[in-house]
């Protein structure tokens, strides 16, 4: 036995050594689980931009488990809790937390990261061993992120069966199997993200044909696993975007609404590809009902018989200032009826929620003369309970207008509102207050700005609930009690219905803002009072789509790519520049057709042109220069930006392919060019191997100089010269 605070680790069946590390970052993150505290994780994480520590430190992964109704009476047992991302969240609400984990050096780290917490055990060893001498039963088991590895921990013919009914045997009647994986079929990886374990294109999708040892399933493929494991029932989730940094869980009973999935920014592990707009596509599956077989991760439910939970939504909004972190749910009770709640996620938070009770009621008054209701909202133990409304959001009408092309009913439908909400905030004259600036910033506002002194500046088109019997606004928790510019308020419900989704990008031309009464200074204004706002709503915390660009390695916009290439493709033309003094110009050039082959011809080349520049058309790719010749036969010298891959073939990966002839002799004459068009595929092929070729033959050159310096660092006369250097 081994103790770290509070914390015991029970090495009885460890095997000797960590049977698998990541090597050196496990050091940092030891490092950091002793030295720092859970406060400051999320300051430690934006400051060394590092995917691991930003993955096993993130408040977010808590989130897969945090909206589990406890009663702070259960037993749980974590099966593969590594360095414990999501052991702090069973820690803070069951009784007693069993940790199984193989690696000393994780289970080091677990324990340091929750050194306050008295009901938590850490058992070291392999899970087969250690499964033997469990004797208890468990309310929960969890395997987050751990059964597609069921293959290393089972050997049998049946991995995965098997593995679920070992576990059941620890269950108590009425327990429950807490499963989170990747989707097989998830529509990020169609859309260009890499498979999760092995970072590669599409191996999950054709059936891990290059990979073993860990496998991930598809929604029927699971279905069938927990038939064969002795017919267990179970409860589905959706995690969105992933089950890894989770901000909203759905649910059979509450799926997506459309134009809810918008999010991208999930690949902070590994460079992706952006394939087409997963936005639309997942409308599109939802409108078929697929959207379940095609979510990116599956949280599972897993019992000897299926009792289902009374949540089927939540929403968290934790990547704030604890002060106004908060997480969102509708619930089912067991008649079916519906209720909405939204809940502090930090003790801090529990005024900022309660208050949407008094802001509510104020609210109901001053929109009632525009013919907008709220739902009902109540006081109920630590949070506030509210009226589930059925309907369609403002957001998914306008866009059924956009996709049937119905873009002036669009136009006409958002400025009905636009209007009904300028007439609610305008009337008065605004005038600065210190709260005001404390939020927004000491804004330059015009001083015939009009407001009213109540200003819900969340009044975007998604918060806006069209129903038959009338409108009602569904969340109203940015409600302030000072003067804020009506346009302000404007100005958010377009920017948010417009930037949102990239689907909506067709509409920005239309000028929404300047048909609003929003002036271009006034929209500079407006955008610093967002960024403002933004900060003072996140405090200290530092989100993670800020990370985004520091951590991840980017996307590939295959679409752009493809969209640009063919475009050039298509106006291909040669224009030839000529230099007689006074460098190129578009001025002194000529074009000539091309073909979608190349061209073939000569030109004359005017006596006193000193250089000439040779630009076949602006597409990247892959061409091939077969002839440069003067007139006396004499091949030209020149240069050229793209890449060489050998026998006259040049790669021009950024585009603008130039070939510059510097030196032209005199009386030149004539110069035949020929110029051949190479496949992209081919042009592709050809640029790697030649890439690869010479980078190959750089590291070789880099290795025998570092066996020079390390064989000149022997000799005596070397370590003379550093003894007198430091002298």
């Amino acid at each position: 036995m081994e103790k770290i605070g509070q914390v015991i680790l029970d090495d009885t069946l460890y095997p000797g050594k960590d049977l698998y590390t990541d090597g050196a970052i496990e050091d940092e993150m030891l490092e950091i689980a002793r030295n720092y505290r859970e406060k400051q994780w999320n300051g430690v994480i934006a400051e060394r931009a590092s995917w691991p520590i930003l993955y096993h430190f993130s408040h977010i992964r808590e989130n897969i488990l945090s909206w589990i109704p406890f009663t702070g009476e259960e037993n749980v047992l974590e099966i593969g809790s590594g360095c414990g991302a999501v052991t702090g969240a069973l820690c803070k609400k069951a009784k007693k937390v069993t940790c199984i984990e193989l690696s000393r050096k994780r289970s080091q780290i677990n324990a340091w990261r929750h050194r306050d917490c008295d009901n938590l055990k850490i058992l070291m060893g392999n899970f087969q061993e250690v499964e033997k001498t469990l004797t208890e039963k468990y309310d929960y088991i969890t395997l987050i992120g751990v059964f597609e590895y069921g293959e290393a921990y089972i050997q049998s013919e049946t991995p995965y069966v098997d593995f679920l009914k070992i576990i059941s045997r620890h269950l108590k009647p009425d327990g429950k199997i807490v499963l989170a994986i990747e989707n097989r079929l998830g529509l990020k990886y169609w859309a260009g993200c890499t498979e999760d374990h092995f970072g590669t294109l599409f191996e999950g999708l054709e059936g891990y044909p290059t990979t073993s040892g860990v496998k991930t399933f598809s929604r029927k493929e699971m279905s069938a696993i927990l038939k064969e494991a002795g017919d267990l029932k179970a409860s589905w989730y959706y995690p969105f975007p992933d089950y890894k940094l989770p901000m909203t869980i759905y649910s059979d009973r509450r799926l997506p609404l459309k134009g809810e999935l918008n999010r991208l920014e999930t690949n902070y592990d590994r460079l992706r590809l952006l394939l087409f707009q997963e936005s639309a596509v997942y409308d599109s599956l939802l409108a078929n009902d697929m959207y379940p077989d095609f979510a990116n991760s599956f949280l599972l439910l897993i019992g000897k018989e299926k009792k289902e939970a009374e949540t089927i939504y939540v929403k968290f909004s934790n990547e704030r200032d604890p002060a106004f972190s908060v997480r969102t749910e509708i619930c089912e009770n067991s008649s079916g009826r519906r209720y909405v709640r939204k809940l502090p996620t930090e003790k801090t938070s529990e005024e900022h929620v309660k208050n949407l009770e008094k802001i509510s009621r104020e609210l109901r008054t001053f929109y009632g003369r525009e013919g907008l209701e709220l739902n009902t909202c109540t006081v109920e133990n630590d949070g506030v309970r509210l009226e589930y409304l059925q309907g369609e959001t403002l957001e998914g009408r306008l866009d059924e207008l956009l996709e049937a092309g119905k873009t002036e009913e669009l136009e006409k439908l958002f400025f009905s509102y636009i209007k009904k909400i300028r007439r609610i905030h305008e009337g008065e004259m605004f005038f600065k207050t210190p709260e005001f600036v404390q939020v927004f910033g000491d804004a330059e506002i015009s001083e015939s700005c009009r407001c009213s002194g109540m200003s819900n500046i969340d009044l975007v088109p998604a918060n806006i609930l069209l129903q038959d019997s009338g409108v009602s606004v569904i969340d109203y928790e940015w409600t302030f009690r000072f003067p804020i510019p009506c346009n302000f308020i404007l100005y958010r419900m377009i920017h948010y219905y417009l930037e949102s989704d990239g689907k909506r990008a067709v509409l920005r031309d239309l000028d929404f803002y300047k048909k609003a009464g929003i002036s271009e200074k006034e929209l500079e204004i407006y955008a610093e009072m967002e960024r403002n706002f933004q900060k003072y709503m996140e405090g200290g915390h530092v989100p993670l789509r800020e990370m985004y660009d520091e951590v991840s390695p980017g996307k590939v916009d295959i679409m752009a790519y493809y969209d640009r290439i063919r475009a050039a493709c298509a106006t291909r033309r040669l224009q030839v520049f000529y230099d007689r003094g006074n460098d190129f110009s578009e001025a002194d050039s000529d074009i000539y057709p091309m073909t979608k082959h190349g061209i073939d011809f000569g030109i004359t080349v005017p006596q006193n042109v000193r250089r000439l520049r040779l630009d076949p058309g602006e597409a990247a790719g892959g061409l091939v220069l077969k002839k440069l010749v003067f007139e006396n036969g004499k091949e030209a010298d020149f240069s050229s930006n793209g890449f060489p891959i050998g026998n006259g073939r040049y790669y021009f990966g950024g585009g603008d392919p130039q070939f510059v002839i510097e030196s032209l002799p005199k009386n030149t004459g004539k110069l035949y060019i020929e110029i051949e068009v190479m496949k992209e595929s081919e042009a592709q092929e050809a640029f790697w191997m030649s890439f690869s070729r010479i980078s190959a033959e750089k590291d070789k050159e880099i290795q025998k100089l570092k066996h020079q310096i390390s064989e000149m660092e022997n000799t005596k006369a070397w370590k003379l010269y550093r003894s007198i250097k430091k002298k």
